[in-house]
């Protein structure tokens, strides 16, 4: 979560950093495995279920040494920790994830995460900040590359969240690491089978009543399980379900080499090959990009 109302008192699971802008919200008796040592500005991480969460808000106000050294924080502090989510608002943008234009931001947020092999989830054009001064995707989900397989589904929601910012939903596929078993019947649809169209009709139809947290969430959350029984079909139990569909062995092996040109690229800044290693990633992005589109 992003600029969190407030702080939720126990019983509640609630992790938030030391400004009250980020948080992570654990619903039920789901125990957090791990969670920092001390609390840090802008973000903050626990280990859930055997996977670490990291939730950022990079507010706007800061300046690009500001943001860049809140990157360098959390590259540094995800060291070593897998398998890994990092998701927030980053008031970063791009035309990769949807933008009209790409921003100074986007480049130094890439090129940090890129020392963690994250593999942005962000698909399609749909807006995840809607205000009065117009809509951008400004909210971003990275997992690290050895978590993508697991990804069964990723969007924007539709629904009223009584904020600017569009929730969004993901869901990973369970590998049996959590310390605990779930005692929640979980819900799997065919995320290949969605209905847009039905899918926002239901949600845009529905009203979440005023209530505590714990109420909206419940609440939220029915009407997140009706409108994807209304939209999808559900996946076979028996079956290994497949991963978000559109990654493929070809676009792992092209983002390593991305990736791989990319620091090439970086280390040659100022020096007399800086030009050829630009070419390099260039024509590395270019692949990839052509690979993506066309598995999507």
């Amino acid at each position: 979560m992003c600029e969190q109302y407030k702080n939720l008192a126990p019983p509640n699971t609630w992790l938030a950093d030391a400004d009250g802008q980020a948080a992570i919200w654990v619903q039920g008796e789901t125990p957090v495995q791990e969670r920092p040592a001390r609390v840090h500005p802008y973000f903050t991480w626990a280990r859930i279920g055997g996977i670490f969460f990291f939730s950022v808000y990079a507010p706007p106000r800061l300046s690009e040494i500001e943001f860049s050294a809140l990157l360098a924080n959390i590259t540094e502090e995800a060291r070593g920790k897998r398998p890994l989510v990092i998701a927030g608002d980053f008031n970063a943008w791009s035309t990769e994830w949807g933008c009209r234009a790409t921003r100074s931001r986007a480049p130094i947020l890439l090129d940090s995460l890129a020392l963690l092999d994250a593999v942005l989830l962000n698909t399609g054009v749909v807006p995840t900040f809607n205000g009065r001064q117009g809509s951008s995707v400004v909210d971003l989900t990275f997992v690290s590359e050895s978590l993508a397989p697991r990804v069964l589904s990723w969007m924007v929601s539709g629904w009223y969240t009584h904020s600017d910012h569009q929730a969004i939903v993901f869901e990973i596929e369970d590998a049996g690491t959590s310390t605990r078993p779930s005692t929640l019947q979980s819900c799997r649809w065919n995320a290949r089978t969605l209905d847009a169209d039905r899918f926002s009709a239901v949600v845009s139809g529905a009203l979440v009543a005023p209530g505590t947290a714990e109420d909206m969430a419940s609440s939220l959350m029915d009407v997140i399980t009706g409108a994807c029984d209304a939209s999808m079909t559900k996946a076979n139990p028996r079956r290994r379900r497949e991963p978000v569909y559109w990654w493929t062995a070809e676009i792992a092996d092209l983002r390593r080499s991305c990736l791989w040109a990319r620091r090439l690229f970086q280390r040659s800044r100022g020096r007399q090959d800086e030009e050829a290693h630009g070419a390099n990633y260039a024509s590395a992005r270019c692949l990839l990009r052509a690979a993506i589109k066309t598995s999507k």
